[in-house]
């Protein structure tokens, strides 16, 4: 009833206990956590609030961001990108799936 107050709505995802019991309990076994987020706009999809939970549970864990579909975004935005994730601390890799994929069709045909 807040958040409704507050004009803020949850989704019934975000409402679901068992999903976040989950989550608590992957973060709490793991030394590295991956986020993935999309490259045509990272900080929109990025969770800043997995990144400040994964940091209070422990300071060995480790938080690190796969940037997918690196291969929609030019090179210069990409770079860009990884001197923001840079200066911020946060560990990001850059990767493509659909590059991969084709990577492993020509392989499959050699």
């Amino acid at each position: 009833q807040v958040s409704q107050d507050e004009g803020l709505f949850m989704t019934p995802y975000e409402r679901n206990l068992d999903f976040w019991r989950q989550l608590w309990r992957c973060v709490e076994r793991s030394d590295l956590l991956v986020q993935i987020v999309d490259a045509r706009d990272p900080d929109f999809y990025m969770c800043r609030d997995l990144a400040r939970y994964v940091s209070e549970v422990g300071k060995d864990k480790r938080l690190m961001v796969l940037v997918n579909k690196a291969d929609f975004v030019s090179d210069e935005l990409r770079a860009r990108w990884r001197e923001y994730f840079h200066s911020t601390g946060v560990d990001a890799v850059f990767f493509s799936a659909l590059r991969e994929l084709r990577r492993q069709q020509r392989e499959q045909l050699s």
